[in-house]
């Protein structure tokens, strides 16, 4: 029997996946469990295992190719079986690319690349090739309008400089591209307000040296104030579950679970891997947890429950040195905490002045769901537990 490979929706919001790379091919043997690709997402780059056991009789979607969710991209049968006529439907996405200034080239304007023909040397089309440079848009200046090794170079050249005027325009990937309409449909619909507390974190900066000292050596995950924060903010959010609720068309819904998103930066986007339950943590469990998803967030092998269902996310630009920022909310979660650096400042304390270790928290929330007395309860609550220590 002929089994379909599909594109697997991997969370929620996945509607789309590109075929990075097959890792069988064509007429290989398959055995269940085995790792057939590696897909693109808008959140990582994952393994698509195969559920059938035969050979892989053909592969509709190709390297490179952007397919929707369920659509079959490959063939899994024995040899002798007849297999149906399928065609995979895939996403177009125009292509972005500079190309060479083309004023005064009559002979390619208005015309498709394939009808024209180009007269050049040998040369001049391999250094064309390794550029990048289409020679229908290169002038020949050699017998009878042959394009030569200088036409391609000077075309490069006129190339490199209309980049450096207007800038160089680059595609865009699907995480960038799953981040812009997420974040554009969130300030569009979410009535963003947003609430700044100041947090006095000299105790916790002392028990934390304390706590370092104590495990030194000893091969446990050094203690961030990152792990400090979420096992403050787990706390929190038991005592006022409102703040981890959303917004819906039946109406608001309390979520039940405490699952915290933890934002990492990548250089082609973002992405939240999220902690499951961690009110039931400890700080030392939140510490471990959060660094192996942390680690595998960096390498892009999230599982794909690994970065679905927070229900509250932390957005920690403080090790930038970045004092204060206003988040977007991460739809549909109606609040996200941005958190800034500690800084060393001086501040009244029981009537005199002393140097202490200060830090603000922003709530960024959704005032459909949460109102302004809850918010500031809640920024309270979090300040009251990392100033007394109760994490």
């Amino acid at each position: 029997m002929v089994s379909k490979v599909i594109m697997p929706k991997l969370g929620q919001t996945m509607e789309e996946g590109v075929i990075e790379r097959w890792i069988k091919k064509e007429g290989d043997k398959v055995e269940k469990g085995d790792i057939l690709l590696e897909i693109t997402t808008d959140k990582a780059t994952l393994e698509v295992e195969s559920y059938a056991r035969g050979v892989l009789r053909k592969i509709l979607a190709q390297e490179g190719q952007t397919v929707p969710v369920t659509q079959v991209i490959a063939l899994i049968g024995e040899l002798d079986e007849e297999l149906p006529e399928l065609k995979v439907e895939t996403v177009e996405r125009e292509p972005v690319a500079v190309a060479p200034e083309t004023e005064g080239i009559p002979h390619a304007k208005g015309r498709p690349a394939a009808e024209v023909r180009v007269k050049a040397s040998p040369l001049a089309k391999k250094l064309a090739q390794e550029k990048g440079i289409d020679l229908t848009q290169v002038v020949g200046t050699g017998p009878g309008g042959r394009i030569t090794r200088e036409n391609v170079l000077k075309a490069g050249e006129r190339g490199k400089r209309k980049e450096e005027r207007e800038g160089k325009i680059s595609p865009v990937s699907p995480m960038r591209r799953a981040i812009a309409e997420a974040m554009s449909a969130s300030k569009k619909t979410v009535p963003h307000y947003y609430v700044t507390i100041e947090v006095d974190m000299t105790g916790a900066v002392i028990k934390r040296r304390e706590i370092l000292a104590q495990i030194k050596g000893k091969g446990d995950v050094p203690l961030s104030y990152s792990h400090i924060l979420t096992r403050a903010v787990s706390l929190a959010l038991k005592n006022l579950p409102e703040v981890k609720s959303s917004w819906g068309e039946k109406g608001i819904t309390v979520n039940e679970d405490i699952n915290i998103g933890i934002a990492v930066a990548l250089d082609e986007g973002l992405i939240v891997p999220v902690l499951r339950k961690a009110d039931e943590m400890t700080l030392e469990e939140i510490a471990s947890r959060t660094e192996s998803l942390v680690s595998r967030a960096k390498e892009m092998k999230l599982k794909s429950d690994e970065y679905g269902g927070a229900t509250f996310t932390i957005s920690n630009l403080g090790m930038f040195g970045v004092e204060n920022f206003l988040p977007i909310i991460n739809q549909p979660q109606s609040a996200i905490l941005g958190v800034g650096a500690i800084l060393e400042r001086p501040a009244v304390v029981e009537g005199k002045v002393a140097i202490r270790h200060l830090m603000k928290l922003t709530l960024s929330v959704d005032h459909r769901v949460v109102d302004g007395q809850v918010a500031a309860q809640f920024l309270a609550r979090v300040k009251e537990i990392l100033e007394r220590g109760e994490w």
